[in-house]
């Protein structure tokens, strides 16, 4: 039975100089769990209950959260060690601290095939940001350089109303070919030096439609989990990427009482 459409919308995919804005049907991914892997789309929804209390804190969002998702890291991959990034809190407030936590309105996965060498090349920005992670969690530099596999996964957790307003939509990883991503670089991202790439996506070819699916009513107790980067896909030429972006939800009403409130948590997750 096909997956039913959650609702039609539109994505900003990019063409090389500007947005191209593109009309797309959102599958119900709630109605197509069975039908979902990991693996091939690059994303899946997960129960998990916190033990943060206030997700306006930023100490529980910084020592109880971190905490708990490097631990779910290495249950969730089966990787020998993993170091939790700062947690992003993402919102139209939090946007006018930090213009980079509005939610994301356009088609992209965060890290492209130069995450590896980023993180395990001595001169590089990036350098700068991961070191102090990895010397807080207790793993060591060598496991990084000498490591046999390296993944990055992100959690996407809704902590505001259910009936957001720009909820998380996914694309099916396996929609996207290579010559449909185009390497972007980012020198700085929430006021850090990092100079990385990412991945903005050309449109589909006149005619086509790309898989998007969302997770309608998402709540606290739940988390979307998303690989965007995997050492072992980009070495035998797989994709490693998954594509998202908000989207306006044309269910939901405009006001204050709906402005999606969401709390972003990556891991480096690490093979021996």
């Amino acid at each position: 039975m096909p997956t039913p459409v959650y609702a039609d919308a539109t994505f900003n995919y990019h063409d090389g100089s500007t947005a191209v804005p593109t009309s797309a049907p959102v599958l119900d991914a709630r109605r197509a769990d069975l039908s979902i892997d990991f693996g091939r789309s690059g994303f899946t929804r997960v129960d998990h209950r916190s033990a943060v209390t206030d997700w306006q804190d930023q100490a529980q969002l910084d020592d109880v959260y971190r905490s708990e998702m490097a631990a779910f890291a290495v249950d969730f991959t089966g990787c020998d060690s993993a170091v939790a990034f700062p947690v992003i809190a993402r919102s139209r407030e939090a946007a006018e601290r930090v213009a980079d936590y509005a939610p994301i309105e356009f088609v992209h996965s965060d890290f492209t095939d130069d995450y590896g060498p980023m993180v395990t090349e001595p001169d590089r920005p990036y350098r700068r940001f991961l070191d102090p992670l990895l010397e807080a969690g207790g793993v060591a530099r060598e496991d990084v350089t000498a490591a046999s596999r390296l993944v990055v996964v992100q959690w996407w957790r809704n902590v505001g109303p259910v009936d957001a307003d720009y909820p998380l939509a996914m694309c099916d990883a396996e929609c996207i070919p290579p010559d449909r991503l185009m390497r972007q670089m980012l020198p700085f991202y929430g006021g850090l030096r990092l100079d990385f790439e990412i991945f903005a996506v050309r449109p589909p070819a006149a005619g086509d439609t790309d898989r998007w699916y969302t997770y309608p009513q998402m709540h606290a107790d739940e988390v979307i989990v998303l690989r965007t980067y995997d050492s072992a896909g980009a070495a035998a030429g797989r994709h490693f990427w998954t594509p998202h972006s908000a989207f306006r939800d044309p269910h939901v009403p405009d006001g204050a009482a709906h402005r999606r409130a969401s709390i972003e948590a990556r891991a480096l997750c690490i093979w021996h």
